[in-house]
């Protein structure tokens, strides 16, 4: 699927195009499945136009699960995700040229649309906890929008390492946050917080609903965000930090076998045909859909 300039869904066609060639040190993948992410609609609509323009045709799509062709190291055959890199993209196709280093074996019990859930969404929460966070038992962490995509990685990384985790959610996801390990849960946009400064803040959102629960901070905090919605800095005790991850094979690697042994779930809402991507980014900007968008190559 190629768009040939910026618009809406309905500038995504199929398109053949040239088999990938590999450069040193990357493998060929032939890609089972692919997620939508809001990132896609992004570079469709333009809104990185002026800062990283495209040369069109353009393939969109981070997540690939597939078959590796050829690879160094790793066996034809093998099953393989990835990530693939943040401003070549090229995920919605039926061949992808990617950095070896970066493909994480799929665990047996993983399906590819399973696995292509992963990527961006899971990698991002990780790193956003681990690379930007000294977290010691029992600290208290505010994590906004802790059952979505990014943010249920996030959470389940925070416990890990031992915190206490306010959740920061819409009023329907109240259960399911506490059944994911938060210790309290917060309406977003409807509670304020009574209780003692958060010494992290893990943020997905964004927005002036987040950036007035910052203000309940400790001053030797941490405010870290990865949306593009801005938290305001003005009277918070510190100011916030906008993280961007790095695809990285073996932060993914944790991660497929954290969701092959049960540890954490990867949503999927709906599984389409390549040829559906248009109707996919659709759903993806309408929201609301509680998992990943997979498009079946």
């Amino acid at each position: 699927m190629v768009m040939d300039r910026y618009g809406g869904p309905e500038v995504l066609r199929l398109a053949d195009l040239p088999m990938p060639t590999p450069a040193a040190g990357q493998a060929i993948v032939a890609v089972k499945a692919a997620a939508i992410n809001p990132a896609d609609c992004k570079w469709r609509s333009g809104r990185f136009a002026d800062s990283f323009p495209v040369s069109f045709p353009d393939v969109l799509g981070y997540d690939i699960a597939g078959v590796v062709v050829e690879a160094p190291d790793i066996a034809p055959g093998t099953r393989v995700a990835a990530m693939l890199g943040l401003l070549t993209k090229g995920g919605y196709a039926e061949y992808v040229a990617v950095d070896a280093d970066q493909l994480a074996v799929i665990p047996d019990s993983l399906s590819f649309e399973a696995a292509a859930a992963v990527p961006a969404a899971g990698v991002t929460g990780m790193q956003m906890i681990e690379r930007c966070m000294h977290i010691e038992p029992g600290q208290l962490m505010l994590i906004t929008g802790a059952v979505g995509a990014v943010g249920r990685f996030a959470m389940h990384t925070a416990l890990a390492r031992g915190a206490q985790v306010v959740a920061a959610v819409r009023k329907t996801q109240i259960d399911e946050a506490l059944a994911r390990g938060a210790a309290q849960v917060l309406v977003l946009g409807e509670d304020d917080w009574d209780g003692p400064l958060f010494d992290h803040v893990a943020d997905t959102l964004g927005g002036p609903q987040v950036t007035a629960l910052c203000r309940h901070v400790a001053a030797n905090g941490t405010i870290v965000t990865v949306s593009n919605e801005p938290i305001e800095p003005e009277g918070l005790p510190v100011p916030p930090r906008h993280f961007i991850m790095e695809p990285s094979g073996p932060d993914l690697a944790r991660l497929l076998d954290a969701v092959a042994t049960g540890a954490i779930e990867a949503p999927i809402a709906r599984i389409l045909p390549l040829e559906e991507a248009g109707a996919g980014q659709r759903m993806s900007e309408a929201g609301g859909l509680g998992g990943k968008i997979i498009l079946k190559v």
